[in-house]
């Protein structure tokens, strides 16, 4: 994919910003009643260094690998909308994203071809078992069965999060996601897609990821487990620019077509 760092026009920036304000309010794990101190639901899981401010101006490597070299895609490379995802597998507010907004994204905007999708594993260090998942789904996804490990991990979190040797559960995981377990052995045993784990950390900070899950919409942030609505929202702001760019002209923004 070539245009996930391309910007878009300022409608889907105001949303960004809107979401921003209910997205970083605490750092928590979702649960029953769970809410930031406005009352408004919590979104996103935010590293404690982030929140202290602790993370300013911290210079990190540079990434072992380019943003092409890493991550899942799915979808039609040749769809209007791309999406770049960063999300931690230890992550509640993840798993909620992945178990409430995702399924319908997929059917109703990546299988249709209006949106390619990546996913970039982002191993903040704030959950039990972070680099083991992510080395789990990396191995299921040497094998083609990403997705459906992807959503594994998610629903099953709570049986290999708290573990203190995980590894028989993410490999039962795995073969039902239809890996081979032998060669998943082995690609575990050899730690073969650590470059790439290691390199969605650092790629994903450089263009401003501060916490879980993030995500770029044809360039533009959005942050935390937003609803469908909000996603159906920014979509059609995103077409409508595409449109417009395509016919020479520029949607008018206070047209109510032209805003979220």
């Amino acid at each position: 994919m070539t245009d996930y760092g391309r910007g878009t026009a300022h409608g889907i920036a105001w949303t960004a910003l809107a979401t921003v304000a209910v997205a970083c309010g605490g750092g928590g794990e979702p649960g029953p009643g769970s809410a930031n101190e406005d009352g408004g639901s919590p979104t996103q899981s935010v590293p404690p260094s982030v929140l202290s401010g602790a993370a300013t101006g911290v210079q990190l490597p540079s990434p072992d690998l380019p943003i092409t070299e890493i991550g899942f895609n799915s979808g039609s490379p040749d769809a209007p909308i791309k999406v770049l995802e960063f999300s931690d597998f230890g992550c509640g507010y993840c798993r909620r994203f992945h178990a409430e907004t995702f399924p319908a994204l997929l059917e109703q905007y990546i299988e249709t071809g209006k949106v390619e999708w990546k996913y970039v594993t982002f191993v903040s260090g704030m959950f039990p078992n972070g680099t083991a998942a992510a080395l789990a789904a990396e191995c299921a996804g040497e094998q083609e069965r990403f997705p459906p490990m992807r959503e594994l991990l998610y629903e099953r979190q709570s049986d290999w999060k708290n573990q203190s040797n995980p590894a028989r559960a993410l490999e039962a995981l795995a073969v039902e996601a239809g890996a081979d377990a032998a060669e998943y052995r082995e690609c575990v045993a050899e730690e073969r897609p650590l470059p790439r784990i290691r390199s969605g950390y650092p790629t994903g900070a450089r263009i401003g990821v501060r916490g879980t899950p993030t995500f770029l919409v044809n360039g533009m942030p959005l942050v935390g487990a937003q609803p469908i609505g909000m996603w159906a929202d920014i979509f059609t702001v995103v077409e409508a620019e595409a449109a417009a760019a395509r016919s020479g002209a520029r949607p008018d923004s206070s047209s109510p077509d032209a805003r979220p």
